[in-house]
């Protein structure tokens, strides 16, 4: 599976690490959000997850469902987040890590 992690600040404050990829042997792409303890910085409470989306769970096929999921959370992640992870989907990359500042 592919991993684009980018950790930001969401508009009310808190510190969250956003991971968007693509699961090669499951083909289909997930999202999820995780808000970071004080002094972590790794995420400690699940925010979102696409697999307790009933639209979106293990079926989903487009990355770009995620903007709005997003945005209704108040985050924000660079455009090479979705970028990278429709070219992972499209050649079914696997075994990948990214970190977007």
């Amino acid at each position: 599976m592919s991993q684009h992690k980018h950790s930001t600040v969401s508009q009310n404050g808190r510190k969250v690490v956003v991971t968007l990829g693509y699961d090669r042997p499951l083909d289909y792409v997930f999202c999820t959000v995780m808000q970071c303890a004080e002094g972590l910085a790794e995420g400690e409470e699940v925010l979102y997850s696409n697999l307790g989306d009933d639209e979106a769970g293990t079926d989903l096929q487009d990355v770009d469902y995620f903007r709005p999921v997003l945005s209704t959370l108040g985050i924000r992640v660079p455009e090479s987040v979705f970028t990278e992870v429709q070219l992972d989907q499209l050649q079914r990359i696997g075994n990948r890590t990214v970190v977007h500042d």
